[in-house]
């Protein structure tokens, strides 16, 4: 299972971004082989390019410390679930996913998406 991630830090150690569309760094983790492959987050992407590029990349879980409307809906829209995570760090946040301790959201954690400028 491939599992898309927004953190602080480049490693599986960094802690969930407080805010997915703000995170310095974007993890793909992949169960099934432990590969990590990191990408910064240098633009705060408006377009949510970066969901699209999860998307078509076949990602259908993220982690997030909180999603925004607009993201949630397009994630949402496209079959990916996605999993509340806050204060712990990425390697947590997966081991509790695949025991089963994150919570699934069903709605954006907040009410308006924050535009970075």
């Amino acid at each position: 299972m491939k599992i898309f991630i927004g953190v602080d830090s480049p490693t599986l150690n960094g802690k969930i971004a407080k805010r997915f569309g703000h995170a310095d760094y974007y993890l793909i983790y992949d169960s099934d082989n432990e590969n990590l492959d990191v990408n910064s987050n240098s633009s705060h992407d408006e377009k949510h390019t970066i969901l699209f590029d999860a998307i078509n990349k076949g990602i259908k879980v993220f982690i997030v410390g909180n999603i925004g409307p607009h993201a949630f809906q397009i994630l949402n829209k496209n079959g990916v679930k996605i999993y509340l995570a806050r204060k712990m760090t990425a390697q947590d946040a997966i081991d509790k996913l695949i025991i089963g301790e994150l919570e699934l959201l069903t709605e954006p954690t907040v009410k308006k998406s924050m535009h970075h400028h």
